[in-house]
């Protein structure tokens, strides 16, 4: 099994604390606005756009671009994604990577009475983690209730699908990037971060998906950590 406290560094800095504006799904519309694009990103995400107009313009220059930015630390290196097609990106990655993978699926809020924790899987090889995508991409890309953790142990490296609509890269960096070239990502020299405050949507169309997830694999179960909310 892999062990999360492994990497206390990646536990550290992924996923940081954001305010939650919203109670499962409810948002004030008058105040909020999606700028994703319909098809990749329907609700998940809302901006208070008139509490930090510099902050909100300035992520409306980049929220349908597929960028990345390195960064950096005297502990640890990872790059930041923003991808308009989250989900091939993901599995893009995912293929550069030794088999078999760990997934970890956390659940931060739950609209259908589930137990919010993580939920790690057995071994898996590419071909169960395509299906799992497939089966739940548009859940996961679409609704904040969680984030997705991807690790190869051959390749020691892992992947970090979060809330945000951010993924995190940890690892084998120079193969990453180069993937990145390849598929015409544009580097960033500025951080990507959104814009705060923001609010974390959880719609009701997702429930039974929220349901049927924790039902597709054999999940070891652990209780959510500080990093997770």
């Amino acid at each position: 099994m892999w062990k999360q406290s492994d990497n206390p560094a990646l536990a550290k800095f992924v996923g940081p604390a954001i305010m939650r504006l919203s109670q499962l799904g409810f948002v004030n519309k008058k105040t909020c606005r999606e700028i994703m694009k319909e098809e990749e990103m329907k609700r998940k995400i809302g901006f208070f756009e008139d509490n930090n107009t510099e902050d909100f313009e300035r992520f409306e220059t980049i929220v349908n671009s597929n960028i990345y930015h390195i960064q950096n630390s005297d502990h640890f290196s990872r790059i930041i994604v923003w991808s308009v097609d989250v989900i091939d990106t993901l599995l893009s990655f995912v293929r550069i990577m030794k088999e078999p993978y760990f997934l970890l699926y956390i659940l931060n809020v739950s609209r259908t009475g589930q137990e919010t924790a993580r939920y790690q899987s057995n071994e898996i090889d590419f071909l169960e983690l395509e299906r799992f995508f497939i089966e739940f991409g548009d859940f996961i890309k679409n609704d904040s209730r969680h984030d997705i953790w991807i690790h190869s142990p051959g390749s020691n490296s892992t992947i970090v699908y979060d809330k945000d609509n951010l993924i995190y890269l940890y690892g084998d960096i120079k193969r990453f990037q180069e993937l990145l070239i390849t598929k015409q990502f544009l580097k960033q020299i500025e951080s990507i971060y959104l814009p705060i405050p923001h609010t974390h949507l959880y719609h009701q169309e997702f429930d039974q998906q929220e349901v049927d997830i924790l039902q597709y694999l054999k999940w070891h179960i652990t209780p959510l950590r500080e990093e997770d909310y």
